[in-house]
């Protein structure tokens, strides 16, 4: 993806998440390429909003059981990164708001997790 449709995609989803009932608490980003995620961090903490991402080398059920114990009430996902995101929802217990930032409608797995409202490219509009 070009560097600007990046950064134009970036800018889009934190208006979306500022427009939002309540503010994020912890938004974790889970995300490819490193310069998207990157981009996503920096905006993010220049709109004051805490974030976290992962690195690639961390145990699938560590991240999801560590997720599931914090603050984190939000998160940014890619496609690439899906099989992080089965496990997190499993644990997740509390209402989680989920981006499918590569996704122009929900997927049709988003229905097993009701507890949890996912976001995806049709709402940006």
């Amino acid at each position: 993806m070009p560097k600007s449709k990046e950064i134009t995609q970036v800018q889009a989803w934190i208006k979306l998440l500022n427009t939002l009932e309540t503010t994020p608490r912890l938004i974790g980003v889970l995300t490819s390429p490193r310069s998207l995620t990157k981009c996503f961090m920096a905006k993010l903490q220049k709109n004051d909003l805490m974030s976290f991402t992962h690195t690639s080398h961390l145990d699938i059920q560590l991240l999801a059981e560590t997720i599931a114990a914090s603050a984190c009430d939000t998160l940014i996902c890619d496609r690439k990164n899906y099989p992080l995101l089965q496990p997190i929802l499993l644990l997740q217990r509390q209402p989680m708001t989920i981006i499918l930032n590569q996704e122009c409608w929900s997927p049709d797995w988003c229905w097993q997790y009701p507890q949890h409202h996912f976001l995806c490219q049709q709402d940006l509009m």
